[in-house]
């Protein structure tokens, strides 16, 4: 295959005195900020939009944010395949050829936006049987979904510049940034359905903010990287950069398939309705996940130059000290959430939102996995060596959707959630062997790494489940104090139980270097 990292040029490291500390923890900061202004944004107009549309026009809503995303299946991915390029290649290549490298992504993402607006002309159309909306709603749910796809071709127009970024391992200069954008999106929210107009206003405010973000990110990219521009390219080039932007594509149609469908499939089998109470339940688990997932993504940039470089002992290292942070703080939030989510979507929302107790952990679980094959995923990208990881994603989505036609009618949330777990469970499997391959790591893997954690995380949530069913706490301010307990509590008995003492040496050592970069 070409243009992966094997192929780099052959030229002599230039030395750096980047600091990828520093730079992995201002990166997580940032997308820290970002994430969390976004849930508490979430948290605050999310009522006032239930309120104003009602339950069953919010699960339309939730439904049509993700058939949007379906337009992306023609998407090549080129902004991905720019940013691992960059990040592998920022050290040992010259501007003229980085510049370049812009240039042929620019060049493909236009050339596929009309495979992409036609795929978005087909869900537009189809997009009101989909939801299994009322035939008085059609009209307005194509051109809420019209202005959804048009927000969607924005951003990826844009994305050129935040994957720059990225790849130069900078996406600390934008800090607090997308956080602001987010909070004024927030407000325009609110005032466009408190004026009434529902859905097509909703809309309108995502096109809005796409415009800005896009901006906005195009600014700070000419301030923060010197050799930021459009150089000139190849054909030939072009179409080997296109070749590759062709995995990234064939992986992207797969992932909608298997990460962002799952609101499409409730509500197609059993309506709207239990769409927003899967949404609403899952919020706090939601808000985890991406969190977690946020502080991983600001590390895998300086990852990925040690991937280049071919510094595959630091890359294992990075990826066990990765995983065992994972577990720390998927299992001290979970058990919070499981112990307190019935409580916080009754004082949120309303009680008659929350799916149920066994729900609750069953979209924990799922979130648990998400996080583990996705670390890998990102890891993965960086090598630019994506057939395996596409054929396996092709499997893990079809048993997902043959699980989902089983299940899914039959146990509602439930059988939605056992159809995603079954289905991604390939993922989980294969990922870490992909990865092992690509390193050339023949050592064998040691059960005990991964059933020691998982069994003391099943301990504590079957516990925490059963214990949350027989709580509902009536006031913010005791549940704020007891879920804050929970999670330091959980996380002192999951840190010496769960994980190995030299391992928590490993995390207490990065949380040293942390407050030394934080005194600095």
């Amino acid at each position: 295959m070409e243009h992966t990292v094997k192929d780099l040029p052959k030229k002599k490291p230039k030395k750096s005195k980047e600091n990828f500390g520093q730079k992995g923890y201002l990166n997580s900061v940032t997308a820290i900020i970002d994430y969390v202004g976004g849930q508490a944004v979430g948290f605050i107009v999310s009522p006032f939009i239930v309120g104003g549309l009602g339950s069953s026009l919010y699960g339309i809503w939730q439904m049509l944010g993700q058939l949007t995303g379906y337009g992306k299946m023609a998407d090549t991915r080129a902004t991905q395949v720019l940013k691992w390029t960059v990040a592998a290649k920022r050290d040992i290549a010259d501007p003229e050829e980085l510049r370049s490298e812009v240039t042929s992504a620019l060049w493909i993402t236009v050339l596929i936006l009309p495979l992409v607006l036609l795929i978005g002309g087909v869900v537009v159309w189809y997009a009101p049987y989909v939801t299994g909306a009322d035939e008085s709603y059609f009209n307005l749910i194509r051109i809420v979904c019209s202005l959804l796809m048009f927000a969607m071709v924005i951003h990826k127009l844009f994305d050129i510049f935040e994957a720059v970024l990225r790849g130069m391992n900078l996406g600390y200069k934008r800090m607090g940034i997308r956080a602001g954008i987010i909070a004024f999106g927030g407000v325009l929210k609110v005032f466009v359905i408190t004026q009434g107009y529902g859905l097509a206003g909703l809309s309108v405010v995502e096109i809005l903010l796409a415009l800005i973000t896009g901006l906005t990110f195009y600014f700070i990219v000419r301030k923060n990287v010197g050799w930021f521009g459009f150089g000139k390219t190849t054909r030939a080039k072009t179409l080997t950069y296109g070749k590759l932007s062709g995995w990234f594509m064939a992986f992207s149609g797969t992932k909608i398939l298997l990460l962002n469908s799952d609101k499409v499939l409730l509500g197609f089998f059993v309506g709207p309705l239990y769409v927003t109470q899967y949404t609403i339940t899952m919020f706090t688990t939601y808000a985890v996940q991406g969190l977690v997932y946020a502080v991983v993504n600001g590390i895998i940039p300086g990852i990925g130059t040690l991937f280049g470089k071919k510094e595959f002992d630091k890359v294992k290292k990075a990826r066990s000290l990765i995983n065992n942070m994972n577990w720390f703080l998927v299992v001290s939030f979970g058990v919070g959430i499981l112990l307190f989510n019935k409580s916080f979507v009754s004082l949120w929302i309303g009680a008659e939102h929350f799916a149920g107790t066994m729900e609750n952990l069953f979209i924990i679980l799922m979130a648990v996995q998400f996080i583990f094959f996705q670390s890998d995923s990102l890891i993965i990208n960086v090598s630019l060596d994506l057939k395996m990881k596409v054929l396996l994603s092709v499997i893990a989505s079809g048993f997902t959707l043959f699980f989902a036609y089983l299940l899914v009618g039959e146990y509602q949330i439930l059988g939605l959630c056992w159809s995603i777990l079954l289905g991604r469970l390939i993922l989980t499997v294969g990922y870490p062997l992909i990865l092992k391959r690509q390193m050339s790591d023949a050592s064998g893997i040691h059960p005990g790494t991964v059933l020691r954690p998982l069994s003391i995380a099943l301990i504590l949530f079957v516990s925490a489940s059963y214990l949350g069913e027989q709580i509902l706490i009536s006031n913010w301010f005791m549940l704020i104090f007891l879920g804050a307990l929970s999670v330091l509590a959980a996380g002192l008995v999951f840190g010496f139980t769960g994980i190995s003492s030299s391992e928590r040496m490993e995390i207490r050592e990065v949380v040293s270097k942390i407050k030394l970069l934080k005194r600095n």
